[in-house]
């Protein structure tokens, strides 16, 4: 929603004032002091919510004149709405209207502003230096508390309210308190409990004197019911003496009713013959009338029919309206076709004069132009642009072939020049062989030596072994000997072991060169890969350069079939060899347009005769006529000849139309002579069936029937009146009970009980008074416990004391039910708002202090706003310096301004709000302020001079 217009009838100071808002924001409205700003302010915020009677009336201008305007709104959903507010209408309500002219009420702009209020509006989308003075003296968590209440009301209101409610509470409550309210009287019932404990003895006789009192109050309500209905029969019988009379005359006449035969009469008869009889007179004159006026009809008729000849009519009525417009066609159709025939001789002399080629325009009626030619011609234009494309794609594609085996052949010369020789190759490949062979031989005898050498040494010692066990020198000896044995293999294993060493160091080839002879024949190899790889290339490329020979040899093949194609055309139309075969098709369709109006040029001949053909049968016909009529006819002036036709033609229809408007009249009135005998038919048999229902032929015995059809009829109202009047007074059991639908009551039996019911209720009233005598003296003798000295006292102050406890407990209740539900509206809004609120005040908190400030953050535990620095510091709103403290509330107001423009965006509304603002930080705020104004209206109101240079691109008023 925009601002896009203001205008002043009169608010303040400012009178017949302007201002256009319609250029994107932001717009900045400098002033000195006392200029006006915060006037204009004024105005925006009374046009949108108003003002109390007592604050319009410091706005009215002194100067005199109305007080109010007009604000223009840019709405998404109507679009443009102009609200108009005054101090005269209506105690200064609004009136909006739509662009559709449609006006609304102040109840549509508060669903528009969506239930916005003022206080609302200046917390959240308008601020200014002045609004943070109200929360200095608040602490840490007084500042979290407030600026929260602010989100949710748009002031401290909630805040205060709850400081209010804790008030409430514990002025009469504490747990371990003495001094509140309800902790003091729950001292005094304790007290008097303790007191009334003592006199409880004489609570058996208070108990028996309540029961007492219960059953003779039972006893009594007994009594009163029955004192009531013995009241109820008396009444009853009462009625039922009054209304008698009226039974006796209800049953006199329903006697005579009964007794009376019923007379056949039709209903509402009398006035049913009165209204046949008014309708019967005029028709019968209104017949006679028409009769007459029929006659005099035939007699005009028959005058007009003498010396009247519809055929001559028919005849010269067709020459009139269709011959003569043919005429006239046929001679307009001549000139003009003339005309066009002119025109085509000179288009076709023009035409043929553009083809430029030696070709008579008769001659080109010889050539056939069949429909297939055009797309003929198109196809060899195709056909020679596609030859010519691929003879040169082709020739492309050989070049292309003849470099790559240029290239091949150039990189097969270098390989062999690098190559080694095949022979070399083997030598290499021999030599690292046998050394491989060698080293695998020497290999195998050294481990096989080894493991006799191995072998040896262990069976030697286990000789020895096995030789000092055994008992007898011999034995010894035979194992000494063999155990020398073995050790002599083993060691003659060991000396071949250590040659086999020195022999394969010395016939080994040295490290480098099997190095070098290896890295050789892997060169080897890769060359020989890379040399197979481009014999395969080259193959490839002879083999394309082979396809592309035979694509050439069909391309020449297919050039001779164009270049036949061609001739062939030629001979068939020699022009042909004028043009170059790609103007063919354009030839074609020229060609076909000079065949095309040269058939119409013949056309058109033909036409033109066809039409003086007809002109000329027209005349003969006309010339006829005139000679039946013995009329003069002259050829050369057709004009008066054709009006003299029309001028008798017009007699004879004006003729005509006589006669037939006469029998039209004639008719209309035969037509009403049998509507009216209709009529009359309809109406007596009306009259005829009135009489047949009454039983009568004669008129005066028809009305003697009714008098009598009359009374009978009064008689039975009369007794319908009578049922009426019993069913009044009498109610339906009442009707029962006496039966005075079938007899009458006796006058003595109701007498009778009359007294009867009298007596019950003396004896009734009696006894009532009896029991009232009882009750009271035991109600005295309750009295007298109740009120009995100190019990008495104490009971009743016991039972006031109660009372008092119960309404200090509730109102404590209610108010620790407001609390909660106060704190519980509060936790909603922490979970559902603040959390988007910090995030975002935190990002305007950020770049408005250059980034000394990372976090601003609400402590769960004790609700206190808390600020985290750069370097990880925590600091509390209190420990700000004061215009770091601004540009928090700053960020707190934009935060919660831009939440709820999530659902109602409105503008944002300034006022001077940077006076305690550094040029840095200024500048950082109207950066701010000029992202903001991409979203939202921005109107900046302010004294300061050099704001128009630090925003980018302002829209500036200024106010003398």
């Amino acid at each position: 929603m925009k601002i896009t217009h203001l205008f002043i009838y009169g608010f303040g100071k400012w009178k017949d004032h302007s201002l256009d808002l319609t250029a994107p924001s932001p717009h900045v409205i400098i002033g000195e002091n006392e200029a006006g700003k915060s006037t204009l302010y004024e105005f925006i915020l009374f046009m949108l919510f108003g003002l109390p009677p007592k604050q319009r009336v410091s706005f009215i201008p002194k100067t005199g004149g109305s007080m109010g305007g007009r604000l223009v709104l840019l709405t998404e959903e109507f679009g443009r709405v102009t609200i108009e507010r005054t101090h005269e209408h209506e105690n200064g309500k609004a009136v909006c209207r739509l662009e559709t002219g449609e006006e609304k009420d102040e109840a549509w702009l508060r669903n528009l502003l969506d239930g916005m209020e003022r206080r609302v509006f200046e917390s959240t989308y308008s601020f200014n230096a002045d609004d943070l003075m109200e929360l200095k003296n608040l602490s840490g968590y007084e500042l979290g508390e407030a600026l929260l209440n602010i989100g949710l009301t748009g002031s401290d209101q909630i805040y205060q309210t709850e400081k209010w409610l804790q008030k409430q509470m514990d002025e009469r409550f504490k747990p371990k308190g003495k001094k509140p309210l309800i902790n003091e009287q729950l001292q005094v019932v304790e007290e008097l409990q303790q007191k009334k404990k003592t006199l409880d003895d004489e609570e058996e006789d208070y108990l028996r004197l309540q029961k007492t009192k219960e059953i003779l109050n039972g006893r009594l309500r007994t009594l009163e019911g029955e004192w009531q209905e013995t009241i109820n029969q008396i009444y009853i019988t009462e009625q039922v003496l009054k209304v008698r009379a009226i039974i006796v005359d209800y049953h006199l006449i329903k006697t005579q009713v009964e007794h009376q035969c019923n007379l056949s009469f039709p209903e509402a008869g009398v006035e049913r013959y009165q209204q046949v009889k008014e309708v019967l007179l005029p028709l019968q004159s209104e017949q006679k009338l028409l009769k007459t006026n029929i006659e005099e009809v035939e007699s005009s008729i028959q005058r007009l029919k003498d010396g009247y000849d519809p055929l001559q009519e028919e005849e010269a009525g067709k020459l009139v309206e269709t011959g003569y417009p043919k005429y006239e066609q046929a001679v307009y159709e001549v000139e003009r076709l003339l005309q066009q025939i002119t025109r085509l001789d000179e288009q076709l002399e023009e035409d043929k004069s553009h083809i430029d080629i030696p070709l008579d325009i008769d001659e080109i009626e010889e050539y056939s132009l069949p429909f297939y030619i055009e797309e003929t011609w198109r196809a060899l234009k195709k056909e020679k642009e596609e030859v010519e494309r691929e003879e040169a794609f082709i020739k492309e594609q050989a070049d292309d072939i003849a470099r790559e085996l240029q290239k091949i052949e150039e990189h097969k010369h270098s390989i062999e020049d690098e190559r080694i020789s095949e022979e070399t190759a083997k030598e290499y490949e021999e030599k690292l062989q046998r050394n491989y062979q060698m080293a695998a031989t020497s290999d195998q005898d050294t481990t096989r030596l080894r493991n006799g050498r191995l072998l040896g040494g262990v069976l030697a010692g286990l000789s020895l072994a096995f030789g000092g066990v055994l008992e007898g020198m011999v034995l010894f000896v035979l194992c000494l000997v063999i155990a020398a044995g073995l050790a002599l293999y083993s060691y003659s294993c060991h000396k071949k072991i250590v040659e086999l060493s020195e022999r394969s160091v010395t016939t080994s080839i040295p490290v480098e060169e099997m190095e070098q002879a290896r890295k050789q024949l892997q060169k080897y190899d890769a060359q020989k890969n890379e040399y197979h790889h481009l014999r395969e290339q080259w193959k490839q490329l002879n083999q394309e350069e082979i396809r592309l020979q035979e694509k050439t040899h069909h391309l020449q093949q297919r050039k001779r079939r164009l270049e036949n194609t061609l001739d062939e055309q030629r001979n068939l139309y020699p022009f042909l060899a004028y043009l170059h075969v790609e103007h063919w098709e354009k030839l074609y369709h020229l060609l076909t347009q000079l065949k095309e109006k040269k058939r119409t040029q013949k056309r058109l001949l033909q036409e033109t005769e066809k039409q003086r053909s007809t002109i000329n049968h027209i005349k003969k016909n006309l010339e006829a006529f005139y000679k039946v009529k013995k009329w003069e006819f002259y050829e050369e002036n057709m004009e008066q000849q054709w009006q003299r036709l029309k001028e008798w033609v017009q007699e004879q229809n004006h003729r005509r139309q006589k006669i037939t408007q006469a029998e039209q009249q004639l008719e209309s009135l035969d037509k009403r002579a049998k509507e009216n005998n209709v009529k009359l038919s309809t109406y007596l048999d009306q009259q005829q069936e009135l009489f047949q229902e009454a039983g009568v032929e004669e008129e005066e015995d028809f009305y003697t029937k009714a008098k009598q059809k009359k009374k009978q009829r009064e008689q039975q109202s009369q007794l319908q009146d009578l049922e009426r009047q019993l069913q009044r007074m009498l109610s339906e059991r009442e009707q029962q009970h006496y039966h005075v639908w079938t007899e009458v009551p006796e006058e003595a039996a109701l007498s009778a009980r009359l007294e009867r019911l009298k007596s019950e209720k003396q004896k009734i009233e009696e006894e009532q008074k009896k029991n009232q005598q009882a009750s009271a003296d035991n109600e005295s003798a309750i009295r007298q416990l109740e009120h009995s000295d100190e019990r008495s006292s104490i009971t009743h102050k016991l039972h006031k004391e109660k009372v008092e406890l119960q309404k200090l407990s509730e109102e404590w209740a209610a108010y620790q039910l407001a609390w909660k539900a106060l704190e519980k509206t509060k936790r909603a809004y922490k979970e559902k708002y603040l959390p988007r609120i910090l995030g975002k005040a935190t990002t305007y908190f950020h770049n408005l202090t250059n980034g000394n400030y990372v976090d601003v953050k609400i402590s769960p535990d004790d609700d206190c706003i808390k600020v985290i620095s750069k370097q990880g510091f925590t600091y509390f709103p209190m420990e700000l310096s004061r215009g770091t403290r601004d540009q928090l509330y700053v960020s707190f107001r934009l935060a919660l301004g831009e939440t709820m423009a999530d659902d109602l965006s409105l503008p944002f509304l300034v006022d001077d709000a940077f006076v305690h603002f550094d040029q840095r930080r200024l500048s950082l705020m109207v950066e701010l302020f000029e992202q903001l104004s991409k979203k939202h209206q921005v109107v900046l109101f302010t004294w300061r001079e050099d704001l128009e240079e630090a925003f980018q691109s302002p829209q500036v008023l200024r106010l003398s």
